[in-house]
Protein backbone atom coordinates (compact mmCIF):
# COMPACT_ATOMS: atom_id res chain seq x y z
CA UNK A 1 0.00 0.00 0.00
CA UNK A 2 3.11 2.32 1.19
CA UNK A 3 4.59 1.69 -2.68
CA UNK A 4 1.31 2.79 -4.03
CA UNK A 5 0.97 5.79 -2.41
CA UNK A 6 4.50 6.65 -2.98
CA UNK A 7 3.74 6.49 -7.15
CA UNK A 8 0.66 8.23 -6.87
CA UNK A 9 2.76 10.78 -5.11
CA UNK A 10 5.55 11.23 -7.80
CA UNK A 11 3.18 10.70 -10.58
CA UNK A 12 1.25 14.10 -9.25
CA UNK A 13 4.32 15.98 -8.56
CA UNK A 14 5.77 14.86 -12.09
CA UNK A 15 2.24 16.48 -13.61
CA UNK A 16 2.56 19.35 -11.83
CA UNK A 17 5.88 20.32 -13.13
CA UNK A 18 4.58 19.04 -16.95
CA UNK A 19 1.41 21.54 -16.40
CA UNK A 20 3.25 24.51 -15.03
CA UNK A 21 5.97 24.88 -17.25
CA UNK A 22 3.61 24.24 -20.01
CA UNK A 23 1.78 27.11 -18.47
CA UNK A 24 5.52 29.53 -17.94
CA UNK A 25 5.49 28.53 -22.11
CA UNK A 26 2.73 30.29 -22.67
CA UNK A 27 4.40 33.63 -21.44
CA UNK A 28 8.36 32.87 -22.11
CA UNK A 29 10.70 31.45 -24.39
CA UNK A 30 12.42 28.35 -22.72
CA UNK A 31 15.62 30.43 -22.29
CA UNK A 32 13.94 32.94 -19.75
CA UNK A 33 12.59 30.09 -17.61
CA UNK A 34 14.08 29.04 -14.44
CA UNK A 35 13.74 26.30 -12.20
CA UNK A 36 13.22 28.67 -9.31
CA UNK A 37 9.68 29.76 -11.27
CA UNK A 38 9.19 26.55 -12.69
CA UNK A 39 8.84 25.20 -8.56
CA UNK A 40 7.33 28.63 -7.48
CA UNK A 41 4.47 27.85 -10.55
CA UNK A 42 4.20 24.41 -9.06
CA UNK A 43 4.19 25.21 -5.28
CA UNK A 44 6.74 22.54 -5.29
CA UNK A 45 10.47 22.81 -3.76
CA UNK A 46 13.47 22.65 -5.39
CA UNK A 47 14.72 19.18 -4.09
CA UNK A 48 11.23 17.91 -5.16
CA UNK A 49 12.62 19.31 -8.57
CA UNK A 50 15.91 17.95 -8.58
CA UNK A 51 15.09 15.21 -7.23
CA UNK A 52 13.38 14.25 -10.50
CA UNK A 53 14.99 16.10 -13.47
CA UNK A 54 18.61 16.80 -13.95
CA UNK A 55 17.35 20.11 -15.32
CA UNK A 56 14.43 21.90 -17.68
CA UNK A 57 15.79 20.12 -20.30
CA UNK A 58 15.87 16.96 -18.80
CA UNK A 59 12.02 17.37 -17.89
CA UNK A 60 11.09 18.70 -21.57
CA UNK A 61 12.87 15.17 -22.29
CA UNK A 62 10.76 13.36 -20.00
CA UNK A 63 7.37 14.86 -21.48
CA UNK A 64 7.84 14.28 -24.43
CA UNK A 65 9.18 10.75 -24.22
CA UNK A 66 5.38 10.10 -22.65
CA UNK A 67 3.46 11.42 -25.51
CA UNK A 68 5.47 9.27 -27.78
CA UNK A 69 5.31 6.41 -26.10
CA UNK A 70 1.29 7.01 -25.60
CA UNK A 71 1.25 7.56 -29.90
CA UNK A 72 3.01 4.44 -30.36
CA UNK A 73 0.63 2.55 -28.47
CA UNK A 74 -1.99 3.85 -30.46
CA UNK A 75 -0.76 2.82 -33.59
CA UNK A 76 0.16 -1.08 -31.93
CA UNK A 77 -3.30 -1.17 -30.44
CA UNK A 78 -5.16 0.11 -33.03
CA UNK A 79 -3.12 -2.13 -36.00
CA UNK A 80 -5.33 -5.19 -35.98
CA UNK A 81 -8.39 -3.29 -37.10
CA UNK A 82 -7.33 -3.06 -40.67
CA UNK A 83 -7.27 -0.16 -43.10
CA UNK A 84 -9.03 2.42 -43.06
CA UNK A 85 -10.70 1.60 -39.58
CA UNK A 86 -7.32 1.45 -37.78
CA UNK A 87 -6.40 4.90 -39.31
CA UNK A 88 -9.76 6.61 -38.47
CA UNK A 89 -9.21 5.03 -34.85
CA UNK A 90 -5.51 6.21 -34.37
CA UNK A 91 -6.10 9.93 -36.10
CA UNK A 92 -9.34 10.07 -33.54
CA UNK A 93 -6.59 8.62 -30.85
CA UNK A 94 -4.59 11.19 -31.43
CA UNK A 95 -6.74 13.60 -31.00
CA UNK A 96 -7.91 12.19 -27.99
CA UNK A 97 -4.54 12.73 -26.68
CA UNK A 98 -3.45 16.21 -27.68
CA UNK A 99 -6.59 17.31 -26.44
CA UNK A 100 -6.24 15.66 -23.00
CA UNK A 101 -2.77 17.24 -22.88
CA UNK A 102 -3.41 20.66 -25.07
CA UNK A 103 -1.46 22.99 -23.47
CA UNK A 104 1.79 20.42 -23.62
CA UNK A 105 1.36 19.20 -26.35
CA UNK A 106 1.35 23.22 -27.81
CA UNK A 107 4.35 23.55 -25.51
CA UNK A 108 6.22 21.11 -27.23
CA UNK A 109 5.18 21.67 -31.16
CA UNK A 110 7.22 25.22 -30.67
CA UNK A 111 10.84 24.47 -31.81
CA UNK A 112 12.50 26.18 -29.27
CA UNK A 113 10.96 23.91 -26.53
CA UNK A 114 11.62 20.63 -28.37
CA UNK A 115 13.37 20.17 -31.78
CA UNK A 116 12.35 16.86 -32.17
CA UNK A 117 8.90 16.10 -30.66
CA UNK A 118 6.71 16.83 -34.53
CA UNK A 119 9.65 14.33 -36.46
CA UNK A 120 9.30 12.19 -34.23
CA UNK A 121 5.95 11.78 -34.23
CA UNK A 122 5.81 12.30 -38.08
CA UNK A 123 8.37 9.19 -38.28
CA UNK A 124 5.72 7.21 -36.09
CA UNK A 125 3.01 7.86 -38.26
CA UNK A 126 5.14 7.82 -41.61
CA UNK A 127 6.04 4.06 -41.13
CA UNK A 128 2.36 3.17 -40.18
CA UNK A 129 1.01 4.72 -43.02
CA UNK A 130 3.38 3.39 -45.17
CA UNK A 131 2.35 0.01 -44.92
CA UNK A 132 -1.34 0.81 -46.78
CA UNK A 133 0.18 3.31 -48.99
CA UNK A 134 2.56 0.69 -50.49
CA UNK A 135 -0.44 -1.58 -50.78
CA UNK A 136 -2.35 0.73 -52.87
CA UNK A 137 0.58 2.41 -54.74
CA UNK A 138 2.71 -0.57 -55.79
CA UNK A 139 4.57 1.01 -58.26
CA UNK A 140 5.14 4.06 -56.22
CA UNK A 141 8.75 4.41 -54.93
CA UNK A 142 9.42 5.00 -50.81
CA UNK A 143 10.73 8.27 -51.75
CA UNK A 144 8.20 9.34 -53.59
CA UNK A 145 5.91 8.74 -50.49
CA UNK A 146 8.54 10.43 -48.30
CA UNK A 147 8.21 13.61 -50.73
CA UNK A 148 3.96 13.20 -50.37
CA UNK A 149 4.20 12.41 -46.79
CA UNK A 150 6.20 15.49 -45.86
CA UNK A 151 3.46 17.85 -47.53
CA UNK A 152 0.70 15.87 -45.99
CA UNK A 153 2.38 15.69 -42.27
CA UNK A 154 3.23 19.43 -42.00
CA UNK A 155 -0.38 20.27 -43.12
CA UNK A 156 -2.11 17.74 -40.62
CA UNK A 157 0.62 19.26 -37.61
CA UNK A 158 -0.24 22.66 -38.42
CA UNK A 159 -4.07 22.02 -38.78
CA UNK A 160 -3.90 19.98 -35.83
CA UNK A 161 -1.62 23.17 -33.79
CA UNK A 162 -4.15 25.76 -35.34
CA UNK A 163 -7.16 23.48 -33.45
CA UNK A 164 -5.24 23.29 -29.97
CA UNK A 165 -4.51 27.23 -30.30
CA UNK A 166 -8.18 27.76 -31.02
CA UNK A 167 -10.14 25.47 -29.14
CA UNK A 168 -13.90 27.25 -29.97
CA UNK A 169 -12.78 27.75 -33.85
CA UNK A 170 -13.70 24.44 -35.02
CA UNK A 171 -15.68 21.65 -33.04
CA UNK A 172 -13.28 18.20 -32.21
CA UNK A 173 -15.54 16.29 -34.50
CA UNK A 174 -14.48 18.77 -37.28
CA UNK A 175 -10.78 18.73 -36.33
CA UNK A 176 -11.19 14.36 -36.42
CA UNK A 177 -12.94 14.43 -39.94
CA UNK A 178 -10.43 17.00 -41.45
CA UNK A 179 -7.42 15.50 -40.38
CA UNK A 180 -8.77 11.94 -41.39
CA UNK A 181 -9.38 13.44 -44.53
CA UNK A 182 -5.44 14.63 -45.11
CA UNK A 183 -4.72 11.40 -44.25
CA UNK A 184 -6.81 8.87 -45.59
CA UNK A 185 -5.66 11.06 -48.93
CA UNK A 186 -2.12 10.37 -48.59
CA UNK A 187 -2.89 6.91 -48.58
CA UNK A 188 -4.86 6.41 -51.26
CA UNK A 189 -4.49 10.15 -53.71
CA UNK A 190 -7.44 10.97 -55.77
CA UNK A 191 -5.44 11.19 -58.85
CA UNK A 192 -1.81 9.07 -58.36
CA UNK A 193 -1.15 8.62 -62.53
CA UNK A 194 0.10 12.43 -63.15
CA UNK A 195 1.22 11.61 -66.51
CA UNK A 196 -1.75 13.36 -68.47
CA UNK A 197 -0.73 16.33 -66.41
CA UNK A 198 3.62 16.34 -66.37
CA UNK A 199 4.88 16.45 -69.58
Amino acid sequence: MAATKEYSCVKRTKKAFELSLAQLAKEHPLNKVTVKMLCEKAQLSRNAFYFHYKDINNLIEEIENSLIDEAIKLTEEFEKLGFPENVLATVTGLIELFDERRDTALMLMDKAYSVSFTDRLGEIFGEFNYKYYSLYNKNVKREMYDAYYAFISNGFYGTLKFWIENPDAITKREITRLTYMLVKRLIIPGDPDLKAYIK
